[in-house]
């Protein structure tokens, strides 16, 4: 029989790495992510490592996003243990754009490529939460499956936290125990993250304006959405809610309360998908409490590595698929960045959005939507003659997605260059609109149709035609 896992306390974990790996001079571990961050074990990690008791390797720290603290990355560290971040949020951010964390550049479906066997990041040790099945006595690993099944399967010392407060989810979540060496059952671990819901009911009249236009646009009855998280994507369910579509399908990288609202509602059925009929598919959750308790034990939402989840085999498969992502920018060749806001500062990631992309470059499989307000917080335009120089793109120019804001809609696939410049430039905030206009026309290096006239709709180009005003004082 399998032998089953030791059960340790959160402070005998720095004894048990240093026991496996004492005489290493580095390791790498990879850390489950977002709503299920392991934080208590990092926090008896950290102190090990800063009391010295115990003889510690170097540690390359590897995660996508993550909740709450991330406690090694505290200034002065670094000789010791180190961040490289697939996806960041506001701590590993700042420490990345002050040179104490390493920025790592991956789609979440490419994941697998840095981690598996013989790759630049190779898990020595994976460190991550289960929910223990009350029954079965199966563990489930609840919020966050993304790459895990990898990660654990290369790992030499694979270490989870039992929390109770965590929901059991269904499909590849589910584990061996015999695959875990450690489990720590202990009262300092800590619950899962909850996010508030987003206020559906309240949204402001720019996202209300781009959530119509992409509903009335492509959504239809059967389709399989993937929608991120935000207020433009919250836009987008809230109008879907409202919209009488059915039978719709669910298959994303990150399910949040927006989607079960639409599962609740009986919009989104599953029925229709290719593959995974009958059930939403998703490699995270994160959300609220209910969100929690709706996915506990429910074969209707099941869990996925992002390897599958984001591949373009699957995404194709359950066409007509809808992507919704926002982004930072698009320049007037058609490129998107979403990971950083010039060179110089970065943000998060690219996450998911270059899998939808790429999946959906052929039309007969899909829609590959951007969206986005047309200007910042702080009143420039989000549309720019060209990208930040070093900035990586999370859609190219070849790529062909679809731009909407509250303006308008800039379906760029098929358009020549100079075609792609006036349909963007068209759906420019209006303080800058001209501008861009007048430059395009005036530069001889975006050929114009022949067609085109000043003042002519350009191709590809939807305006909004709805009653919602904005207030543009």
């Amino acid at each position: 029989m399998p032998e089953k896992p030791k059960e340790i306390k959160l402070i005998q974990i720095p004894e048990v790495i240093a026991e496996r790996f004492g005489s290493k001079d580095t390791v790498t571990c990879y850390v489950g992510s977002n709503s299920a961050s392991p934080t208590a074990s990092l926090e008896a990690l950290t102190a090990g490592i800063k009391s010295a008791k115990t003889t510690l390797p170097f540690f390359k720290m590897v995660h996508i996003l993550m909740q709450g603290e991330v406690p090694y990355i505290e200034e002065g560290l670094q000789d010791k243990i180190m961040t490289y971040s697939i996806f960041s949020g506001a701590q590993v951010r700042d420490a990345a754009n002050e040179g104490r964390a390493f920025y790592v550049p991956c789609t979440l479906a490419n994941i697998d490529s840095l981690i598996g066997k013989g790759r630049e990041y190779e898990p020595d040790i994976t460190i991550f939460k289960v929910r223990r099945h009350e029954q079965t006595g199966e563990l489930s690993l609840g919020l966050s499956v993304e790459a895990m099944h990898t990660a654990i399967n290369q790992s030499k010392l694979v270490i989870a936290e039992v929390d109770p407060s965590m929901p059991f989810t269904q499909g590849q979540s589910v584990i061996d125990s015999s695959a875990i060496d450690y489990l720590i059952v202990d009262e300092g671990v800590k619950p899962v993250y909850e996010i508030p819901a987003p206020d559906f009911d309240n949204l402001s009249p720019e996202e209300k304006r781009i959530g119509e236009l992409i509903t009335n646009t492509y959504i239809c009855d059967g389709a399989t959405l993937q929608v991120g998280i935000g207020k433009i994507p919250d836009a987008v369910i809230a109008t879907i809610k409202d919209a009488n579509y059915k039978d719709l399908g669910i298959q994303t990288e990150l399910y949040g309360d927006g989607l079960m609202m639409l599962q609740k509602l009986d919009i989104v059925t599953n029925r229709m998908k290719k593959v995974n009929a009958g059930y939403s598919t998703t490699s995270l959750v994160m959300g609220s409490k209910e969100l929690y308790d709706f996915v506990h034990m429910r074969n209707g939402v099941q869990m996925r590595p992002c390897g599958y989840t984001n591949s373009e085999e699957t995404v194709r498969k359950n066409a007509p698929f809808i992507s919704v992502n926002t982004s930072m920018g698009v320049d007037l060749y058609g490129n998107v960045w979403a990971d950083f806001i010039d060179a110089r500062r970065y943000y998060s990631g690219v996450g998911g959005q270059p899998d939808f992309v790429r999946a959906l470059n052929d039309p007969a499989y899909g829609v590959p939507i951007i969206a986005m307000k047309s200007t910042t917080q702080k009143g420039g335009s989000k549309i720019c003659s060209t990208h930040p120089p070093g900035v990586s793109l999370t859609a190219s120019a070849y790529d062909g997605v679809v731009i909407v804001n509250e303006y308008g809609i800039a379906d760029l696939r098929g358009l020549t260059a100079g075609e792609k410049a006036l349909a963007i430039a068209s759906i420019a905030h209006p303080k800058y609109r001209d501008d861009f206009m007048r430059s395009i026309i005036d530069d001889k290096y975006f050929t114009k149709p022949r067609e085109y006239s000043p003042g002519k709709t350009c191709r590809g180009v939807k305006y909004y035609e709805g009653n919602i005003r904005l207030n543009e004082d």
